[in-house]
């Protein structure tokens, strides 16, 4: 009877964790980390996920906004907090990807995040202040060339620092790229002529429609539908930008294997929502669910691609 007992205790103590994860996980709300200010592109689309994501887990996601450094703030808060599946993370290239070629010294290593699920691809496009007479990117360049000193550049982003530095490397200008918290701040700033060159996504597109910010050409491969005027960079004279600016979701180092099964299968039924790619996509982003290994495959290899990029850009890490 005894050993029968102790057989039965091993059983329930090894099957706990599988059961708990698989049959009673979530009991409680999830806090979901963000690393950019409120009203940016992924604090949108991250809210625009969080809301269904809810009623598909039967939980509350709330969004936690923590902007600065890179993303550093924002990954400190993930890397600490228990591999339970309460905390996860709206991760981007930046956080994941960029970080270990902007930063010397990161808290934690971004690769060690367990990768749960790919979101999508961000659309960016090329604005500057009406007062600047460029209306192509050669233009901007030309403008640059014969005004030494007059572009500063807004970012808030690894993609919207390092593309403006590598064009006015490639181009031969001098660009001053000025770090902000968030794209909102920056896009105020653009539009009130303090700084005159960005790279906006699609949640500001608005600003370029109404011509408080002219529109030069997008990032993208080909154009967006979102404001199809702009021709690709390669259409309009340039290089293309060779890194993938994606979105995805991540947990803490070693999350249990049985909670990324279901956070990414639920991640996968919201994206299938007609209304909710309707809502993500309207924020110019490209949704491309990727399972949690082919988003841990994109985050290696796109490290990579932005150490090569930082290099070609003549950054080195602060």
């Amino acid at each position: 009877m005894k050993r029968s007992l102790a057989l039965a205790a091993l059983i329930f103590t090894l099957a706990t964790p599988l059961f708990g994860h698989a049959q009673g996980y979530p009991t409680k709300p999830l806090r979901a980390v963000v690393a950019f200010g409120t009203g940016g592109a992924t604090d949108v689309i991250a809210r625009i996920i969080a809301a269904a994501l809810s009623q598909q887990l039967g939980q509350p996601v709330v969004i936690d906004n923590r902007p600065g450094a890179d993303g550093i703030v924002a990954g400190e808060q993930v890397a600490k907090a228990p591999a339970d599946g309460y905390t996860v993370f709206f991760a981007t290239s930046t956080q994941i990807s960029a970080l270990p070629s902007l930063r010397k010294s990161v808290p934690f290593d971004p690769l060690e995040f367990t990768p749960i699920a790919g979101i999508g691809n961000f659309s960016f496009f090329w604005a500057v202040h009406p007062d600047v007479p460029a209306k192509t990117l050669k233009e901007l360049g030309e403008y640059g060339r014969a005004n030494p000193g007059k572009l500063n550049a807004g970012s808030s982003s690894a993609t919207a620092t390092i593309a403006p530095t590598l064009l006015a490397t490639n181009e031969r200008f001098q660009l001053q790229v000025i770090p902000y918290k968030s794209e909102t701040t920056a896009l105020n700033d653009l539009i009130s002529g303090r700084i005159q060159v960005m790279l906006i996504t699609g949640t500001l597109a608005q600003h370029v429609r109404d011509g408080r910010a002219r529109g030069l050409a997008t990032l993208l491969n080909t154009r967006s539908k979102t404001l199809p005027d702009l021709p690709p960079m390669l259409e309009a004279g340039m290089q293309p930008f060779p890194a993938v600016p994606w979105m995805g979701f991540f947990g803490p180092a070693k999350l249990p294997k049985e909670v990324v099964e279901r956070l990414s299968r639920e991640l996968a039924a919201t994206l299938q929502k007609p209304e909710v790619r309707q809502q993500i996509e309207r924020q110019a982003m490209e949704v491309n669910f990727l399972s949690a290994e082919a988003m841990g495959a994109l985050a290696r290899e796109q490290t990579e691609a932005w150490r090569n990029l930082t290099k070609a850009a003549g950054i080195t890490a602060e």
